[in-house]
């Protein structure tokens, strides 16, 4: 994975058909600063993976969400 660091993210839900698993890249980053690739990681029995390569080792916040629009801090 591309980066300089990286984070793995994972929800409490299954992928769905389709779910490009084993590193493949599901979303384009071009455009944000410190963003370098998105892939997929795995899903199994309802806990899908992701990792995010970021630029560097930098801070960040992480928020969860409860349903659409209502975030809350962790």
């Amino acid at each position: 994975m591309r980066g300089g660091a990286k984070l793995r993210i994972t929800v409490l839900a299954p992928a769905g058909k389709g779910f490009p698993a084993n590193g493949r890249e599901i979303a384009r980053v071009a455009g944000f600063r410190a963003f370098r690739q998105v892939v997929g990681a795995d899903s199994f029995e309802g806990v899908t993976s992701a990792g995010l390569g970021v630029r560097a080792r930098l801070p960040f916040r992480v928020m969860s969400l409860s349903g659409p629009g209502h975030p809350h801090a962790l």
